[in-house]
């Protein structure tokens, strides 16, 4: 007698779900970070900022060593979690949580050593320390590509975590946030300078590439024009862009002085802002162009033998259709606007790229990184942001 199918569908064995391919290299990953501060070092210590700093050892203290069991249990509920798709938003929630353990760890540990050291002396995180935020990172990362997404989680609760621990002064004793504490205004200064020179060349590239692109999407050699001319500015370096640039400006400045009034100048914002919109016409540009064109022909066919003009074409097929395209495209420009802005301070332009250069100038690692890791966080921030909206504009889609 013949076994029915649902006798049959009893009967086969069940098989545990697969591990997401991601779950090899998280847990790899994981396993990297736990290991980097033991083997390349938790701390070095400086007796003064202009000497080198040498790796020190962690003193054995309650609340230390309960930080570092911390940091060793996330990362391997990272590796435990990472195994199932479906926890993998909570593998990212965990590297977030051993990267802050990892922090928390390294605070005390300066705190502890400085206790016995001169007023001078300087703590900073070792390469251990560094490599393991990196390598956490890239853990958090492959999870949310596991899940199909960004990894949005771990960077909200990171930041929330060290925004806690700078709040409560358990970060106080590193030489960054020492640093940062005597440079407030300064810092605050350049951060303002940075936004304005970042949002002024995207805004400005906007301006350029929004109607050109329009144009070009009904005339071909309009749009072979425009993208020759966004291709040639990516040979050209951006410090030689920046320099010729100089020469131009500081012409039209002489001849009109009224200019200088507005900031245009030979050195100064002016020149900075210019290249770095020049730099951003190609991936606004073509994704533009990409996004006015994901509408098929046989859709625009039918809206044409509706009575569909073109101009409500365009609002009602092209811009709702390709705007997650554009985003996309905007997304790359508005991160490599933050990126270029560092340069400009070369130029006179300002911006935290002047806390880097004057730090490599002084040999001083403290200041290099006070300028380079809040450019690093906004261009984080401004691509999650930007990430998010994508997202919801294709869910609402």
């Amino acid at each position: 007698m013949p076994l029915r199918p649902a006798l049959l569908a009893t009967a086969r064995p069940t098989t545990a779900p697969s591990p997401p391919r991601e779950a090899t290299a998280v847990a790899l990953l994981a396993a990297l970070a736990a290991l980097a501060p033991f083997l390349l070092g938790w701390l070095s210590v400086a007796p003064n900022r202009l000497l080198s700093p040498r790796p020190a050892a962690l003193p054995m203290e309650p609340g230390l060593g309960l930080a570092m069991g911390g940091f060793l249990l996330a990362c391997l509920l990272v590796l435990l979690l990472a195994r199932r798709t479906a926890l993998l938003p909570w593998a990212e929630a965990a590297a977030a949580l051993a990267l802050c353990a990892l922090l928390a760890t390294t605070g005390l540990g300066a705190r502890a050593v400085l206790e016995a050291a001169s007023p001078a002396a300087r703590a900073m995180p070792a390469a251990g320390v560094w490599l393991a935020m990196l390598l956490l990172a890239l853990a958090a990362g492959s999870c949310a590509a596991g899940r199909g997404g960004t990894p949005g989680r771990f960077l909200a609760l990171a930041v929330l975590g060290v925004g806690g621990m700078l709040a409560t002064g358990l970060l106080d004793s590193l030489s960054v946030v020492r640093e940062a504490a005597a440079r407030g205004p300064e810092l605050r200064t350049a951060l303002n300078g940075h936004l304005a020179l970042a949002g002024g060349a995207l805004a400005l590239a906007l301006l350029i590439s929004v109607p050109l692109g329009l144009l070009a999407l009904r005339h071909p050699r309009l749009e072979a024009a425009l993208m020759g001319v966004a291709n040639g500015f990516q040979v050209v370096p951006s410090l030689a862009l920046f320099g010729l640039l100089m020469g131009p400006l500081a012409a039209l400045a002489s001849l009109w002085p009224a200019l200088r009034q507005w900031g245009v100048g030979g050195i100064g914002p002016a020149p900075a802002i210019l290249g770095i919109a020049a730099y951003l016409l190609l991936p606004l540009a073509s994704s533009l162009l990409a996004g006015l064109r994901v509408a098929s022909p046989a859709l625009l066919d039918a809206a044409r033998g509706q009575g569909m003009t073109e101009g409500g074409i365009l609002r009602r097929l092209r811009l709702p259709l390709g705007r997650g395209v554009m985003l996309g495209g905007l997304r790359v420009a508005a991160v490599q606007a933050v990126g270029l802005a560092t340069l400009a301070a070369l130029i006179g332009g300002g911006g935290l790229g002047r806390l880097v250069f004057q730090g490599i100038g002084q040999m001083a690692t403290d200041l290099i990184l006070l300028g380079v890791l809040p450019v690093v966080l906004l261009s984080l921030l401004v691509d999650g942001l930007l990430a998010l909206l994508q997202s919801a504009l294709e869910v609402a889609r």
